[in-house]
């Protein structure tokens, strides 16, 4: 499987012709500083949190720093920008995303790090960590909202989707500082597949539990139908892929394995049944499992989780379409979208998940 590759990229890349390619806070010493591994959440969130610091400095014309033990590597490199040789992957890193890595505190004397006085507001009521500066840091960029136009916004986000799958694993080379070998992101596409990866037609659909309420206010805000994303009922998942003619296909199945009953539904539909594919535990892990949504000819997911957001905006960036996170129903029952793919970027939409 092939992602990423310059070939790949270069039709999308016109999209950001007119767009100022200039790093972030060049004339300024002002430092969004991200150290420590504390976090907002898991990778779903870390992924966002990334986005969303790079994003920040962009509006804010400041570097976006990052310390070499801190939270961004850690998630980072076991999927994307693997090291083999330690200087000219700093140099392409901190090409690649406008950001300065840095090994120490004495190579901050010179920077002035951003500080915010309603920071601690964010850690009322978490306890000890939430007097922690940089875990309300990683909480704040996963809260901040961009107010740049939409089409800029995406313009920037999607860039730096690109440079990631540019660079994504292939199971050369390590991560930073602990040098643990890395796996490769096709890891997953090849263990449900075997040789037929390069070639197979498939759907994914991302079955993700989360709180009904997250869904329900995603709901009031594009229109689509409160649970069916969380439920995943075999009708609405064919009122999708029957009409695509996908129903002949593969359907593989990623789950957190906490809707026993979803998967025992689709288990036991006839239509479905017969193609659902289930991700073996030894070979499912986050890489693996995003490289299996974003190369899919079709993506169902939820549009309250940062999982299927993340794969739904890379699919996007990638030039993918048929991502379905917006569904409900008519007048006359009949199953339709209620906002296009690029509404996961959209803050009126998604609010902090844009």
């Amino acid at each position: 499987t092939f992602v990423g590759t310059r070939q790949d990229l270069a039709l999308l890349e016109h999209k950001n012709a007119g767009a100022d390619h200039s790093c972030p806070g060049a004339n300024s010493n002002k430092l969004l500083l991200l150290q420590r591994d504390v976090t907002y959440g898991q990778t779903g969130n870390n992924l966002i949190e990334f986005l969303h610091s790079l994003q920040y400095a962009r509006d804010h014309n400041v570097t976006l720093g990052i310390m070499n033990d801190s939270w961004p590597l850690r998630v980072l490199l076991p999927m994307f920008m693997a090291v083999k040789d330690e200087t000219e992957w700093r140099h392409q890193f901190e090409q690649a995303f406008c950001v300065k890595i840095f090994d120490n505190n004495s190579q901050l004397a010179e920077w002035d790090i951003v500080q915010w006085d309603d920071l601690y507001k964010l850690g009322i009521g978490r306890g000890a960590i939430g007097m922690d500066t940089d875990y309300l840091t990683s909480k704040k960029m996963f809260v901040y909202v961009s107010q740049a136009p939409l089409l800029e916004y995406i313009a920037h986000q999607t860039k730096i989707l690109q440079a990631l799958y540019r660079n994504y694993n292939t199971g050369e080379g390590t991560t930073f500082r602990s040098g643990k070998a890395v796996r490769n992101m096709c890891s997953g596409i090849d263990g449900v597949f075997g040789g037929d990866s390069n070639e197979v037609v498939y759907s994914v659909i991302h079955l993700r539990s989360c709180a009904k309420q997250m869904v329900e206010r995603m709901s009031k805000s594009s229109g689509c139908h409160p649970t069916a994303a969380l439920e995943m009922e075999p009708e609405y998942i064919k009122s999708i892929l029957r009409p695509l003619g996908m129903l002949k296909f593969p359907i593989v199945l990623i789950t957190d394995g906490k809707n026993f009953d979803a998967v025992r539904r689709l288990i036991n539909d006839p239509e479905i049944g017969q193609q659902l594919r289930l991700v073996e535990p030894s070979v499912s892990w986050i890489g693996g499992d995003i490289t299996l949504a974003v190369m899919s000819n079709v993506f169902i997911g939820n549009p309250a989780s940062t999982f299927s957001g993340f794969i739904t905006k890379s699919r996007l960036a990638l030039g993918f379409g048929h991502s379905y996170l917006f569904r409900a129903q008519n007048d006359k029952g009949e199953w339709v979208n209620t906002c296009g793919d690029s509404c996961v970027f959209d803050r009126r939409i998604m609010g902090a998940m844009s």
